[in-house]
């Protein structure tokens, strides 16, 4: 095949080594339980118990920090591209084997694809395979309608697989990299949901699952991959009641559970912030003020934008929220996005605020007429973060008597959007990645530029002949060009996730997937 051949070495090597072995890791979650199909499964706790059961081709190492959003090689040993960057050859390592002792192939793969792409399955996964702008595996779209069964831009034979795409496409290994794509057994029934134990190929797998009761993992016996597995096995248990459920971790009966806002305080003065037993870690979802460019105030007003950028407190804005539910943030790529710039120095907006520099340039750009602020009445402290928001439009010089407060639904999202709408700012708004694809975040940055959005839109065109480190380098420089020169959008925050663990969890065992919003069970420990 002519193009550019990838070789890739050595697989997810595992990050902790010399833990104590064995031991159930006891975990209570106050609400209802998650599916467990591999191709139904769409939210972050699914995810983080998937990130247990499965192998991919491609995967995410058991580590902390960026280092643990950098794809690596897992059950692939090597993949060529062809030259136009519409096909893809993946050869697969021997060894790897399903719970019950088959051997992991290309069909295993492709299967997982025809899932996906089923019709009558309805998996979320296939808007991922059957998009004519993005991803779109040949023969995805036929299968998705109820044409055909099997996507015929796979082909699998023995430990070969490949796959053909209608256009040239850099994401797909990042696609690939999601649960829905795991190496998936072919005694699942191709059109309907599996919703007890199943076969899987990773370090644990599924072995028991009552909905909304309890779903246990246990070691695959069978598993010789190179990834941590420390614990015999994990216990959920699903709709526990949040304060009895918090008592259990501080007896120690659950290893994880619910912490109720009242309780944060105290714990993280009893235990410090990510020292033991009390975690805060950012999950892949950005909090914003939303700027209409449509509206005549911010349209082409660039220095308006940057001043509203540099003038707002984000510690402020996180005043009226939760404890410990955010941390203050100036882009759009959250640091646990994979290609997200975290170091300090070169965040924007470092520092804020700055009147000296907001005020120098709002400057003869505060244009006349109303200046609607809307909010998110459902959001918490959203009435707080727009009186906020308008202090600030004061600081810079707009009369009180320009701004008035909206209260919004979850229509605010919409309107801030439109020209005709009559909404200039948008408060108390977020927006999450769906997968780690970075490329979701950065598109909240192009609405309403008009001809500058588009000179940026060309710049993310120029990014789809890289792959790998280049390319999430080259979408973490956009990301700060982006909210540093046109200031789409006024980024406040991260949204954080917050852990509380027993004293019989090993503290040196926890490493946070960024990727997944969790913590890598095959990397936790027990003392």
């Amino acid at each position: 095949m002519l193009g550019v051949a990838f070789l890739v070495a050595a697989g997810l090597a595992g990050a902790t080594r010399g833990f104590a072995q064995g031991g159930i890791f006891r975990v209570g979650y106050a609400g209802a339980s998650v599916q467990i199909d591999p191709q139904l499964a769409y939210v972050s706790t699914a995810w983080s118990l998937e990130y247990a059961t499965a192998a991919k081709l491609f995967n995410y190492p058991d580590r902390a920090g960026p280092a643990g959003g950098v794809l690596q090689p897992e059950v692939a040993s090597g993949y060529k591209v062809s030259r136009d960057g519409r096909t893809y050859t993946f050869t697969l390592r021997h060894g790897f084997r399903f719970s019950d002792g088959t051997p992991v192939t290309a069909k295993s793969f492709a299967y997982a694809i025809d899932r996906v792409a089923n019709h009558d399955l309805a998996s979320p996964g296939a808007s991922f395979i059957t998009d004519q702008n993005g991803t779109n595996i040949v023969g995805a779209i036929a299968v998705n309608a109820g044409k055909a069964t099997h996507v015929s831009g796979v082909v699998a034979k023995e430990y070969r697989l490949v796959i053909r795409l209608t256009r040239r496409d850099p994401t797909l290994l990042t696609k690939l990299a999601m649960p829905f794509f795991q190496a998936t057994s072919l005694r699942l029934p191709l059109t309907r949901e599996v919703v007890g134990a199943y076969p899987s190929a990773g370090p644990y797998a599924f072995t028991r699952n009552t909905p909304n009761e309890l779903t246990e993992l246990r070691r695959n016996p069978y598993y010789r991959g190179l990834r941590p597995r420390n614990l015999k096995g994990v216990e959920v248990w699903w709709n526990v009641d949040e304060q009895a459920g918090f008592r259990e971790v501080e007896a120690g009966s659950l290893d994880e559970g619910p912490l109720p806002d009242a309780e944060v305080r105290g714990v993280a003065r009893r235990f410090g912030v990510n020292k033991s037993r009390f975690w805060v870690e950012p999950s892949n979802c950005v909090g914003y003020v939303g700027i209409n460019s449509r509206r005549p105030l911010f349209r082409n007003n660039v220095a308006l934008r940057q001043a509203l950028s540099w003038m707002i407190d984000r510690r402020a804005l996180l005043a009226p929220l939760p404890p410990y539910s955010g941390s203050p943030w100036t882009h759009l790529l959250p640091p646990s996005v994979p290609g997200s710039v975290t170091a300090k120095k070169l965040q924007p907006y470092r520092g804020a605020p700055n009147a000296r520099k907001a005020l120098r340039l709002a400057a003869g750009h505060l244009r006349a007429g109303p200046v609607n602020v809307g909010y998110r009445s459902s959001a918490p402290g959203g009435l707080a973060q727009a009186e906020s928001v308008r202090d600030v439009l004061v600081k810079l010089g707009v009369r009180a008597s320009r701004v008035k407060l909206k209260a919004f639904g979850a229509d605010i999202y919409g309107a801030i959007g439109r020209q005709n709408s009559d909404v200039d700012l948008g408060v108390a708004l977020g927006w999450c990645s769906e997968s780690p694809e970075p490329l979701g975040l950065l598109s909240l940055g192009f609405n309403g530029l008009g001809s500058a959005g588009t000179k940026f839109q060309s710049r993310l065109g120029a990014l789809h002949r890289l792959h790998g480190a280049a390319r999430l380098r080259a979408l973490g420089r956009l990301d700060l060009d982006l909210i540093t020169n046109l200031a789409p959008v006024v980024a406040t925050r991260t949204y954080n996730g917050r852990f509380y663990f027993s004293r019989r969890v090993q503290p040196k065992s926890l490493v946070y997937g960024g990727v997944y919003q969790d913590w890598s069970i095959p990397a936790l420990a027990l003392k």
